[in-house]
């Protein structure tokens, strides 16, 4: 059915099996990149800000730390400024805290940012106390809350967040590995498709390149061997298209030719047949003519 399609056709349909083949390795490059794209994405911007937002907390808590015991140990102006700045330290935890509870969606994610309000809590309470005592000069019993409840909390405080951003680490080092593994699949993918489409592509071609070649080669060997005087050549040729016309026409100039040449010699043998007869009769019409030469010889001699 092929064979029968015009060459045209044939090479239209190769190319667009081709286009075809490009075309999905194309699409599906595109889809896979940008698979891969999103989980890039989503690391950079949801993951990683969630772990850098949970560091500028511990951040925040040992800035508090430091100036708790400045406060404890200068007096005046300099104990003064470490107090002034807790409370701005004190408002970037509530602000990265708010931004962690609003894009951490998971079940483990939300319990251990559970974990993190209910430490601070304990811890506010005991810093609290911490700057009341401070203010009511009561060192003595700044230095036990320090070295008792208010060490405490602050370790639990920072282990709460610690296990965190521990957590988000290992979500951003799960989606690294998928996307990972996403590059190394749509990789091998491509160069399968690649492989699969340069094959194909190579077999529509000898396949389409052959089914040109063969008849016009046998064709010209047909011409060849006609214009030497060979009359016995037979084409055959099942297709349908411009080559397969092109040979039923030739066989069919052979046969007329060969037809119209049986006919001249035809003729020729009854022109040849012709020419003995006349040449019998010419003969005859001599011998004839010799015999009245005879006849009027005697004639002759009888009236002399």
């Amino acid at each position: 059915m092929f064979n029968n399609l015009k060459i045209g056709v044939r090479l239209g349909i190769g190319f667009a099996i081709t286009l075809a083949l490009l075309i999905t390795i194309a699409v599906v490059g595109y889809l896979r990149l940008g698979a891969l794209s999103g989980e890039i994405d989503v690391m950079v911007n949801d993951r990683f800000p969630k772990t850098v937002q949970a560091n500028n907390v511990i951040d925040a808590i040992n800035h508090i730390a430091r100036n708790l015991r400045n406060a404890y140990i200068y007096t005046g102006a300099e104990q003064q400024r470490a107090l002034d700045t807790i409370p701005v330290q004190r408002k970037i935890i509530t602000e990265n805290l708010e931004k962690l509870e609003k894009t951490i969606k998971s079940e483990q994610g939300k319990d251990l940012l559970k974990k993190v309000a209910a430490a601070r809590a304990a811890y506010v309470a005991t810093q609290d106390k911490f700057l009341e005592w401070l203010k009511d000069d009561r060192k003595a019993d700044v230095v036990t809350l320090m070295q008792g409840d208010f060490r405490k909390a602050q370790a639990d405080y920072i282990a709460s967040v610690n296990a965190l951003i521990e957590f988000q680490g290992a979500v951003m080092e799960q989606a690294g590995k998928r996307a990972d593994e996403m590059a190394a699949s749509t990789e091998r993918l491509i160069v399968i498709l690649g492989a699969i489409a340069a094959l194909l592509t190579a077999l529509f071609g000898w396949y389409i390149t052959r089914s040109i070649t063969r008849p016009v080669g046998e064709a010209l060997d047909a011409a060849t061997r006609l214009a030497d005087g060979d009359l016995t050549v037979k084409l055959d040729s099942n297709s349908k298209d411009e080559i397969g016309q092109l040979m039923g026409a030739m066989q069919n100039m052979i046969v007329k030719l060969t037809q119209i040449i049986g006919e001249v010699r035809t003729a020729a043998d009854n022109l040849t047949n012709a020419a003995g007869q006349v040449s019998a009769t010419a003969q005859s019409l001599s011998q004839s003519s010799s015999e009245q030469a005879a006849s009027v010889e005697e004639t002759t001699a009888s009236m002399e």
